[in-house]
């Protein structure tokens, strides 16, 4: 997702800063509850995977390599109620402390056992080498959650599809130490939600409730920042429901909406914390790391993370073999503008107005109409384009809605089933 090493699998580069909502849009995602993020702000990127320690003679490799090495002691962290070792030399430690002096201690020795690294093995070679130098696979890694156990004592591990995608080899590594080649069990790019399989036993983490969060509330990130196995990361929600629009070649996802409904948090995310664990203070899945706001590929305060609700529902989907699903109400619209709303015979510019009907959608269905004008769903408000799309991301396919609608200056009431996004639709 952005600075990327001759070791890495390389997603896409990052643009400059782009406006945070584009004028047109399909309505396929989650809207903001609030005010768009400014323009001025870098486009949101996936978080890059952290390059791969390799020995190679070259600048910077032996930093890389004592990174890694030093890894088993940053990764230890305080714990709760017990002393306890997890796995070999290399494994997480846990020491006894009291939950309510060190409430990130506890969250962290809690969650931890059920964070994984992940590295990767890309099918290219890495390019700009010296003259004659091997060729050398292309790699990355980033973190997984252990989510579910398999019928067979392995573990199905949730991470982000910009971590696995493309990958021809998949190897876990658990607390303990031990690395596991894993197998792809399903992803989805729409969501940048993935999972894979492990045949071993892993701790699986304990699942929180995302639609529960409130801005302020502490929370703690678990991952591999820069290939730093294991790592501890606190802060707070800083934001609920943040939609961020761009559609750069940035967008890892290659939707129109990259990050719908996400949860906004200050606590640090960098390369390699992509498909880590948020978790709340007991130490509950809350939501997957997944991108960052910044201009140089590292953490800038500002990380977001997919809540556990529909990253949990993607990976149930893909653990049950059938395709991922993905509410869609079925209109390409905007915001209204003062001259729109002037037209139409508003009282003011609030609404998402419909520019096109997608034939043999639930909008096409329900009868909805080029110059609608979307005022509430279910009796929630629709101020904006990305308030519309939020509200019907946060529905599931096959819900019946009631759309508050403005037509012919007049409100009216119309209810509508959702659909799911076709697949032709990027």
């Amino acid at each position: 997702m952005s600075d990327h090493s001759y070791d890495q699998v390389p997603p896409a580069a990052p643009d400059e800063a782009l406006p945070v909502a584009p004028e047109v849009r399909v309505d396929d995602s989650v809207p903001a509850a609030h005010e768009p993020l400014p323009a001025a702000l870098p486009a949101p990127v996936p978080v890059p995977q952290a390059p791969r320690a390799r020995f190679p003679v070259m600048l910077g490799v032996t930093l890389a390599v004592a990174c890694v090495l030093v890894a088993t002691v940053v990764g230890g962290v305080a714990g709760v109620a017990a002393s306890r070792w997890y796995g070999q030399p290399g494994g997480v430690t846990t020491s006894v402390i009291s939950s309510t002096d060190e409430p990130v201690a506890a969250a962290a020795a809690l969650a931890l056992p059920s964070v994984v690294n992940i590295d990767v093995t890309g099918s290219g070679t890495a390019s700009g080498l010296p003259g004659g130098h091997p060729d050398v696979p292309t790699g990355g890694t980033g973190s997984g959650v252990a989510y579910k156990s398999t019928s067979d004592g392995g573990t199905y591990i949730v991470t982000n599809d910009h971590v696995v995608a493309g990958a021809k080899s998949i190897v876990v590594t658990p607390a303990d130490g031990n690395h596991y080649d894993a197998t792809l069990v399903g992803t989805d790019p729409e969501t940048d939600i993935a999972v894979v399989r492990i045949s071993q036993a892993v701790p699986v983490i304990a699942v929180g409730d995302s639609e529960k969060l409130i801005v302020g509330q502490m929370v703690v990130a678990i991952g591999s920042p820069f290939g730093l196995q294991h790592s501890v990361s606190s802060g707070v929600v800083s934001a609920l429901h943040r939609t961020i629009t761009t559609n750069s070649s940035a967008d890892a996802t290659g939707s129109l909406y990259p990050l719908v409904d996400v949860i906004q948090t200050d606590a640090a995310i960098n390369p390699g914390n992509s498909g880590g664990a948020l978790v709340d203070r007991q130490g509950r899945l809350v939501g997957i790391d997944s991108a960052i706001y910044t201009d140089s590929g590292s953490n800038a305060g500002i990380g977001f993370a997919i809540p556990e609700k529909t990253a949990l529902r993607i990976a149930d989907e893909l653990i049950s073999g059938t395709k991922a699903t993905h509410p869609f109400l079925g209109v390409e619209g905007l915001t209204v503008s003062d001259a729109e709303a002037k037209r139409l015979g508003l009282t003011k510019a609030e609404g998402a107005q419909v520019k096109r009907v997608i034939p043999d959608t639930g909008a096409a269905k329900a009868g909805l109409k080029v110059d609608d004008v979307v005022l509430a769903v279910n009796d929630q408000p629709i101020r904006t384009m990305d308030d519309l799309i939020l509200q019907i991301r946060r529905t599931s396919v096959g819900d019946t809605v009631t759309l508050t609608v403005w037509r012919n200056r007049a409100e009216i009431t119309i209810k509508m089933v959702i659909g799911d996004k076709p697949a032709t639709l990027t």
